[in-house]
């Protein structure tokens, strides 16, 4: 399965770790799913205030936000000291005047941790919620606001992040070309229909990683790393890579995990790092062992570079067409070949990818019922690698979105979670699943030898604020907390009724 958090911050490590000292022998624990609710990390909940400045013409001049997540009762299990998704209050937006301030604070509540870009889910939901409720206020198009405002090349983010290769205004364009020219969905008789849109960007996390590739006499090609596969394709990546790199097939690649006292250090899975650094180290190692297989030729053959290639299982003269089988070669030499490569990748990255979600919605004026019709996402992305993969990631992204948007809540009473199983804490199963309209932008830009953009978490952060400006959309009234259940549409409705009769 996959991980989004949960696997970064196992709080029962340290309770194996005693018991495994005490006890001598190695030690595993598995949750059920009633002490997972219990127990575990979940994603901190924040209250945030924000006042935004622009001119008439749409202009933001000045952006002023105050955070306070929710911390729960420890510390320990946090990405980091300080949530940098807190930054996404300013987002990929040029606002010359920007100060956000980000507060973690104790309370008794279940200690919070890792959960799918830390602070990003929240402040991403205010920030797009605030564009909306500008643009209003001013009588401008929600699109149009926010087109005037994306980066262009040369600009600086809200926070000062410069980046290159920028296509936020295509992305923008894309999403809503794209709704505009399908067919409209289908609306339930006497619900009301709402549009609403988001907009957002991800940079890929930096980190550092290590991969080693051999040949070995059996004719397959090792790929050595100690980075856990947690669901995401990891392994069928840096398969691909290899293969790409030395025009091998499939067939003899195979992936060999390597435990940590084999390496340096590795930053591992998470943070939208792992095809940023990985692909890279994967790609220098392949490139390596190569060049060890071309030295090997030259030693036992009397080859010479740069008259060496290597195409698929054999070695092949250039000048004169002769071919000889690598494993072979590698078989009658006392000589390792293994190529290493260890890359240091935790620098801020040159380029972000940006996605731009417009959710279509239907909402019962009766009951308050939300009905998600369809949600099209576009994204900017450099060279795909994995289609399956990549689009599996958008997917899963958006489902978790629309999750955090319209269902999933975690009740607490005096400090401990009330609901223990999947019978009480709801999150989207098929039947909630709408349209998914996937809009892809691919150029050659991007990081690394592939140039290629992260997706891991580009698709999970706009869908919530996305649906809530289409219900605003829709039912005319504005839902500020999450998840926006039907009661909550209900009695915004019913208050906005009420206000109009007493007027």
């Amino acid at each position: 399965g996959g991980d989004f958090g949960g696997k970064g911050s196992p709080m029962d490590m340290a309770l194996c770790c005693f018991l495994a000292r005490g006890a001598g022998r190695p030690v595993r624990m598995a949750f059920d799913y009633g002490e997972e609710f219990l127990a575990a990390n979940p994603r901190h909940s924040a209250r945030i205030h924000m006042r935004t400045g622009a001119l008439l013409d749409g202009t933001l001049t000045a952006q002023e936000v105050d955070v306070v997540f929710n911390s729960g009762a420890y510390g320990g299990f946090k990405p980091r000291p300080f949530l940098v998704g807190a930054a996404a209050a300013g987002g990929p937006y040029r606002i010359p005047h920007t100060c956000i301030t980000a507060h973690q604070v104790y309370t008794n509540r279940v200690p919070c941790g890792h959960m799918r870009g830390p602070g990003e889910a929240q402040t991403m939901f205010a920030l797009e919620s605030q564009l909306d409720l500008l643009a209003r206020e001013i009588g401008m198009d929600p699109a149009e606001l926010r087109r005037r405002n994306v980066v262009r090349e040369g600009d600086a983010t809200a926070i000062g992040h410069r980046y290159q290769e920028i296509r936020a205004q295509e992305t923008l364009d894309a999403a809503l070309k794209a709704v505009d020219q399908a067919k409209p969905p289908s609306v339930p008789t006497g619900w009301q229909y709402g549009r609403g849109i988001a907009f957002a960007d991800r940079p890929p996390g930096g980190g550092e990683s290590n991969t080693a590739v051999s040949f070995r006499g059996d004719g397959t090609v090792i790929v050595s790393t100690p980075v856990f596969e947690q669901g995401s394709g990891t392994y069928t990546l840096l398969k691909q890579v290899v293969m790409e790199t030395l025009g091998v097939s499939g067939d003899r690649v195979r992936i060999e995990v390597v435990d940590t006292d084999e390496v340096h250090w590795d930053s591992g899975v998470g943070a939208n790092r792992v095809a940023r650094i990985a692909t890279r180290s994967a790609h220098d190692a392949a490139g390596e062992a190569r060049g060890l297989l071309f030295g090997l030729a030259e030693e036992h053959l009397g080859w010479e570079r740069p008259n060496i290639e290597l195409r698929g299982g054999a070695v092949v003269r250039t000048d004169t067409g002769e071919t000889h089988d690598w494993a072979a070669l590698v078989a009658r030499s006392d000589t390792s070949v293994t190529g290493r490569a260890d890359v240091d990748e935790s620098n801020a990255p040159e380029v972000t990818s940006f996605t731009a979600q417009v959710a279509e919605v239907a909402v019962d004026p009766e009951t308050g019922q939300v009905r998600l019709l369809r949600l099209t996402t576009a994204h900017d992305v450099g060279r795909i690698i994995n289609p399956i993969g990549h689009q599996g990631q958008i997917n899963g992204g958006a489902l978790m979105g629309i999750g955090y948007g319209l269902l999933e809540e975690l009740p607490i009473d005096g400090g401990r979670v009330t609901a223990l199983s999947f019978s009480d804490v709801k999150i989207p199963t098929i039947a909630d699943i709408p349209e998914l309209v996937t809009v892809l932008l691919e150029a050659n830009s991007g990081v690394g030898p592939f140039r290629i953009k992260s997706i891991g978490e580009a698709s999970n952060t706009p869908p919530a604020p996305a649906i809530v400006n289409a219900i605003a959309d829709a039912a005319g009234v504005r839902i500020t907390d999450l998840p926006a259940t039907a009661e909550k549409v209900y009695a915004a409705m019913r208050a906005a009724s009420g206000d109009r009769a007493a007027r």
